[in-house]
């Protein structure tokens, strides 16, 4: 039988984020993550688990809108979006201090010859817990 994925919730910064273990620091702010963590849930596979995280730290009142515009296309991204393309266009857009412009990131994304939507890829990026938005078009990379 495979193993399972948890969504786990971090008792300091209540998001959620998914891992196959306890025992690890929190992803978003580096609290640890012991046995006693709250599972909110359990999946099946790597995009089951994506999508959980998601609808986890998305507001209760919003869940259900979004989960059924999520199930129309279960794609964040394009179908040009290449996970390694992205994360070095992520990287390669930070400034000296990690913080990542909107008009920076167009221009890598349209470079890189990546046809996507410059803030359904941030906010892609987001949910997987590499970025953090500062403001409008401005993030900060945590990695």
């Amino acid at each position: 039988m495979a193993e399972s994925w948890l969504v786990l919730k971090c008792p300091a910064c209540k998001i959620c984020h998914g891992r196959k273990s306890t025992g690890h620091l929190c992803p978003h702010c580096g609290q640890r993550i012991g046995d006693n963590s709250e599972v909110v849930d359990k999946a099946v596979d790597s995009n089951d688990l994506r999508m959980k995280v998601v609808l986890a730290n998305t507001p209760e009142e919003l869940r259900a809108l979004l989960q059924s515009k999520l199930s129309k296309d279960s794609s964040l991204v394009g179908k040009e979006y290449n996970p390694a393309a992205g994360l070095r266009v992520v990287k390669d857009s930070c400034d000296d201090k990690g913080i990542i412009y909107q008009k920076i990131i167009a221009e890598k994304l349209r470079k890189n010859g990546l046809e996507i939507d410059v803030v359904d890829f941030m906010e892609h990026v987001e949910t997987q817990g590499l970025v953090i938005r500062i403001e409008s078009g401005i993030w900060q990379f945590l990695e």
